[in-house]
């Protein structure tokens, strides 16, 4: 299983909010089509949570706050 400190991210600027966020998650990872995607998105946990609620978010997000949401929590 993976522990929340293996999907939280040094500090820097959210991409949905562009405020510096003292830690991150992914919440995208673009696909390239025959060549690599992309550098993946990073925001802070309170966007990340907004994006998570989405129905186009990847179910891999919901599971990461979960995960990150259950370890806070103890």
């Amino acid at each position: 299983m993976t522990a929340a400190s293996e999907l939280l991210l040094a500090g820097g600027e959210c991409a949905d909010c562009r405020e510096h966020a003292g830690e991150r998650v992914i919440i995208a990872m673009p696909q390239g089509g025959s060549g690599p995607g992309g550098p993946s998105r990073k925001a802070c946990l309170p966007c990340a949570r907004v994006r998570a609620r989405s129905v186009f978010a990847p179910d891999w997000l919901r599971e990461d706050l979960a995960v990150i949401d259950a370890e806070r929590a103890t």
